[in-house]
């Protein structure tokens, strides 16, 4: 669902007091007046970039104040989902403060004087904080952007090191906001992981992976990050079953990368796997050795491969602690029957050590940026053995 902008002419009333909370605003353009009840008497005057509205869509209340357009407004609509999700899954110490808060606020609302409205600002202001008004706005325009396609899916080369050839591709997604400009991945797919925005991401970039694995050789898999909450959907992996049978596509060549990050409960990462391995699919583990107690992860959960951080490849070269980590982890892999994957090899020296360790593949500028399906089809015959 987008987000919903709306519009009002100067005098015209956005709500009366006593009717139903259904939505909060943030003003984008103008600014409106908000009256005690439908009474002439305003309390408070707000202007672009504050937000309106909230407390009934908090403790689900009828209206108690009126707002009313000064100028020609215009609104960008919250609807209370985006707000009560938030305050469901929050701390219980925090839901119960802001539970109090409110309980206060009501009970300043009767008075009119200047001492009772300096009061209902100031808590306000701790209740809902500017930087919580930017989210909302960027998950409203985030979700824009994932209905019309807007979020970009490029791929980044994996190489062999044996051939130097590509043998598959990371999946990334690429956010160009219009005012912002490039939003960072990890800005937005964090957003994206808080609703359930991310099945939507996820959706766009896997339907996008399949139809370019449909249009190159067989050999050639493609990594796509996976979430918490795909995982524990139970329709997630049926539903990519379904999607790669139509293409006559081997689920082997989608590989599901997950973060160490995500594999705090140990139980919950394996069950995750099982799952994967019984669909067809292999399973990487990502930013490997960046996490809370990787070895021990590595020993209790069945990867099929690894992907060792940029961290660790950038320094190489320099730091024998890297190095000996390096082959450390070459050594364990090998023994336990998972590839490799090198993450950030920017330069020839790195690319030769790595593959004298034994490292399986490698992934990076020096080989190559992300690139679109369109450039990779351009260059199927420089890229790939048929």
């Amino acid at each position: 669902m987008a987000f919903h902008l709306s519009f009002y002419k100067p005098g015209q009333f956005i709500f009366h007091g006593g009717e139903r909370s259904d939505r909060a605003y943030i003003i984008e353009k103008g600014a409106v007046e908000i009256l005690a009840e439908d009474k002439d008497e305003v309390i408070h005057t707000l202007t672009a970039g504050e937000l309106f509205g909230e407390m009934g869509v908090l403790d689900q209340s009828v209206r108690s104040t009126a707002a009313k357009a000064k100028t020609q407004v215009t609104l960008l609509e919250i609807k209370p989902g985006q707000i009560t999700d938030r305050l469901t899954e929050t701390d219980p110490i925090i839901q119960a403060l802001i539970g109090v808060l409110l309980k206060r606020l009501r009970a300043l609302l009767p008075r009119n004087g200047d001492g009772a409205q300096a009061d209902l600002l100031s808590h306000v202001a701790s209740i809902i904080e500017q930087s919580g008004l930017s989210k909302f706005r960027l998950e409203s325009e985030l979700r824009t952007a994932i209905n019309s396609e807007k979020v970009q899916t490029v791929f980044q080369p994996i190489v062999d090191m044996a051939t130097n050839r590509v043998s598959g591709f990371e999946a990334l997604s690429r956010w160009l906001h219009p005012k912002l400009g490039v939003i960072s991945p990890f800005e937005f797919i964090t957003l994206a992981e808080e609703t359930d925005m991310i099945i939507e991401v996820g959706s766009l970039v896997f339907n996008r992976a399949i139809d370019l694995l449909s249009q190159l050789p067989d050999s050639v898999f493609i990594n796509i990050n996976v979430s918490a909450r795909q995982l524990n959907s139970s329709q997630f992996l049926p539903t990519l079953l379904q999607r790669l049978k139509a293409k006559n596509i081997n689920a082997e060549r989608l590989k599901l990368e997950i973060t160490e990050t995500m594999m705090v409960d140990i139980k919950q990462a394996a069950q995750w796997i099982e799952r994967c391995h019984q669909a067809g699919f292999r399973v990487c583990a990502d930013d490997f050795g960046t996490g809370y107690s990787g070895l021990q992860q590595l020993l209790e959960l069945p990867f099929d491969v690894l992907k060792i951080d940029q961290v660790f490849i950038q320094s190489v070269l320099t730091k024998q602690v890297n190095k000996t980590l390096v082959e450390a982890m070459v050594s364990l892999a090998k023994q336990l029957g998972m590839r490799l994957v090198a993450e950030g090899v920017e330069q020839k020296s790195q690319h030769e050590l790595l593959s004298q360790l034994g490292v399986d593949f490698g992934q990076g500028y020096y080989y190559g940026k992300a690139m679109s399906i369109s450039d990779i089809l351009a260059q199927r015959g420089q890229l790939f053995d048929d």
